[in-house]
């Protein structure tokens, strides 16, 4: 049988990591990754502490969650860059201690300042900070056992993920302040010496939740700010002109881009989790949103090579941008890639000169459509239908397929697995692998995780997510998917099995700890696995 865990057998697991023959991050980033944690953690002490006596500094809230957000595509800096966040971090930490002592002293209360562990000022140079992260690592690590190691590195996976959340979140509607300081009691949990597992585990599984409610509210602000999700055909073919292509998750940007350029001779195309949009009916109002580029994953490499314009990369694209053309990438995010020109002040006029100036596509090129969102009250009927007919026992199993899977090994995974269904199976299927089969429940929702989140809590108001015959499948592994795991463990989900984890994300020690630790089964062998599933 066909390992499809396997990349040396049928099918070639190939994906951004393996194709630019990196799959780790490199020591040096780990080391001053560790000491932006650290301060963002004291940092979380002070703040706490000077809310405690009745300060209050909005700004310094957005830049906690972002730079934190940042930090989920870790691989994707170099030295320089993280270094500049490392100094970012210190004066921060700088300037909130000095706050928090003269507000103490102004009230007369006792001050509690922690312990300066690390030795580093405006002046330290990288390899000095790179040897303080290191020191700081061994101390901090030494004394404790490997299981609470990885349990500290989940819970910052888990803090990534929510700050991710959280500034999508404000970028479509507005900021979530309880949220917020759950975050901050997370980051100072890790001021303490002696924490426990249980006290850290209780932190992740508290904070997962949190995530999970930002991702509804996310989809819900989505659709309350640019209109209903409709059934919509979606070009991928592309037409002769200048063109822009937006990538990422931030609608905003793409919508006053798309403002911005009415009336020019500029095509708009749509990237990754940006597919969706086209089904959002406001939307559907630009004349010059013209279609989708790419094979609607994330192949940032060969997408953005072929790109004859002018790329913007709004939060969370996979960018690595070191390995392509510079001149034409563009960004509004607060730390940008190797290559990368800044936005600022969301001023996209360099963008729009940018693609003026490109050669743009020579000709158009003809590919088939595709098929994205839904209408919600058939969706909502057709769940009641599922949970009726598992309730009687006409289906013995529900499968639940998460987004997208990013590798054609999953890929062909999940299309062997639909395709294998029994009779008395059924599928809700959130990838865009496509079986033709009557008791297969797609919906394309171009790999937005959140709407999945929306539409999933709609079926288990009438169905119990603990029940013993639904199996969820997560094809990918990222900071999300481990969140939302997390959160499904929390409610007793029986069966959840998910894809192999790039060690990008999760050593092989945190990810042994975090399956058993949540319960979950690694995708091997679709054969094996619907053998096991029906012999239970």
């Amino acid at each position: 049988m066909q390992n499809y865990n396997d990349n040396n057998h049928l099918y070639l697991d190939t994906n951004e990591c393996t194709s630019r023959g990196a799959c780790s991050v490199s020591p040096n980033i780990f080391l001053l990754q560790e000491l932006v944690m650290f301060f963002l953690q004291q940092i979380a002490y002070y703040v706490i502490k000077l809310e405690n006596l009745g300060a209050n500094n909005k700004s310094i809230k957005y830049d906690i969650v972002s730079d934190i957000a940042a930090l989920v595509s870790i691989n994707e800096f170099n030295e320089e860059q993280l270094y500049s966040m490392v100094m970012k971090e210190y004066f921060l930490l700088e300037n909130t201690r000095d706050a928090y002592k003269k507000l103490s002293i102004k009230k007369n209360m006792p001050s509690a300042i922690l312990k300066k562990t690390v030795n580093i000022d405006n002046s330290t140079p990288i390899a000095k900070a790179i040897s303080a992260g290191e020191k700081l690592f061994l101390s901090r690590y030494k004394k404790l056992s490997t299981r609470l190691k990885n349990l500290i590195d989940i819970l910052e996976i888990v803090i990534k993920s929510c700050c991710s959340n959280l500034i999508n979140l404000n970028d479509i509607d507005f900021f979530d302040d309880e949220i917020y300081h759950e975050i901050l009691s997370a980051l100072d949990s890790l001021n303490q010496s002696n924490i426990q597992e249980d006290e850290l585990s209780k932190l992740i599984s508290n904070l997962a939740k949190s995530d999970f409610k930002l991702q509804l509210q996310i989809s819900n602000s989505l659709i309350d700010k640019f209109g209903q999700i409709e059934n919509t055909e979606v070009s991928t073919s592309t037409r002769k002109g200048k063109a822009i292509l937006v990538s990422g998750n931030n609608f905003e940007n793409l919508y006053e881009l798309l403002k911005e350029t009415e009336g020019k001779n500029i095509d708009i195309y749509t990237h990754a989790n940006l597919l969706i949009a086209h089904a959002l009916r406001k939307f559907k109002d630009f004349e010059n949103l013209i279609g989708h580029f790419g094979d609607k994953t994330e192949n940032s490499i060969l997408d953005f090579s072929t790109f004859p314009g002018s790329i913007l990369l709004t939060k969370t694209t996979k960018k690595n941008s070191e390995y392509l053309y510079r001149g034409r990438l563009y960004s509004c995010d607060y730390v940008v890639p190797k290559g990368v020109i800044k936005i600022k002040n969301n001023d996209y006029t360099e963008l729009i000169d940018a693609a003026e100036q490109a050669k743009g596509f020579a000709r158009g090129k003809s590919k088939p459509s595709t098929f994205i969102g839904y209408n919600e009250s058939e969706i909502l009927s057709k769940f009641q239908e599922i949970s009726k007919n598992l309730k009687s026992n006409k289906f013995e199993r529900l499968y639940i397929i998460g987004i997208n899977p990013y590798s054609e090994v999953q890929r062909m995974y999940f299309k062997t697995l639909l395709g294998r269904l029994n009779d008395n199976e059924y599928a809700i299927n959130f990838s865009d692998v496509f079986t033709d089969k009557e008791n297969i429940l797609s919906i394309n929702i171009g790999n937005f995780c959140p709407l999945v989140i929306n539409l999933l809590s709609k079926f288990f108001e009438n169905y119990s997510v603990s029940s013993d015959n639904i199996y969820f499948f997560f094809p990918t592994c990222d900071v999300l998917t481990i969140s939302n795991i997390i959160t499904l463990n929390s409610e007793n989900a029986k069966h959840i099995y998910m894809a192999d984890c790039s060690p990008t994300l999760l050593n092989p020690s945190i990810f042994t700890t975090f399956r058993k630790l949540y319960n979950v089964k690694l995708t091997g062998d679709v054969y094996k696995d619907l053998s096991n599933i029906r012999q239970k």
